[in-house]
């Protein structure tokens, strides 16, 4: 597995964007969650907070696996990242406060759409560059998500939340920029850029010219 990962360059590329997967659900979970509602509008406000958010992320991972097949990956994956960067950006200069909590619920929708794309289109992304290859490349998917949670709650609990955050918003630039690489790398090597789909059970291809 680690052999795989020192000797493939579309592994190296797309392991920054696979730990963010791991990260923003950290981050999600604890960092959020403590800063932006308990603080300031009670405890008592995760649980409808992470309802709307998991209630979108359910929804919408089906979803875009349809919008996927029409549009192509990589509009799916930069609206994930602009949804991401733009929550980000806003908190840091946002103050919440009881009055203005419906935002955070705004902000959870915007957060379940992004970790929708992730959780479920990393992995189909993972087929694509790693045709017949998926012993070593999904253990080494796992273990750099897991890798992005351990880092979240670390770094959530011995930094300044507007620090993490600048850090956040500085990784998900960097993975995301791999993540184009890693296209062009696939459309260099194929001469199209290819959808991974599940159809009835079986796994296909679909050529995509963009």
């Amino acid at each position: 597995t680690f052999s795989h990962f020192a000797k493939n360059k579309y592994q190296m590329l797309i392991m920054p964007l696979t730990i963010w997967s791991g990260l923003e659900q950290g981050w999600l979970g604890a960092s959020f969650t403590a800063a932006y509602i308990t603080c300031p509008i009670g405890v008592h406000n995760i649980g409808y907070i992470i309802i709307v958010y998991a209630s979108t992320d359910a929804i919408c991972s089906f979803l875009f696996g349809w919008i996927l097949k029409r549009i192509g990956r990589i509009p799916v994956f930069t609206m994930a990242a602009i949804f991401n960067m733009g929550v980000m950006l806003v908190l840091l200069h946002w103050t919440p406060t009881v009055a203005h909590k419906g935002y955070l619920y705004l902000f959870a929708v915007l957060w379940g759409m992004g970790d929708a794309v992730w959780q479920t289109q990393i992995n189909a992304f993972y087929g694509v560059i790693f045709p017949g290859q998926e012993e070593p490349a999904f253990p080494i998917y796992r273990l750099w998500e897991s890798l992005g949670f351990l880092a979240a709650y670390l770094i959530g609990n011995n930094t300044e939340l507007s620090l993490f955050m600048w850090i956040l918003v500085a990784w998900l630039a960097d993975s995301f920029v791999g993540y184009l690489v890693n296209q062009l790398l696939e459309y260099r090597r194929t001469g199209h850029f290819s959808i991974y789909l599940c159809n009835g059970g079986k796994t296909v291809t679909v050529e995509q010219d963009q």
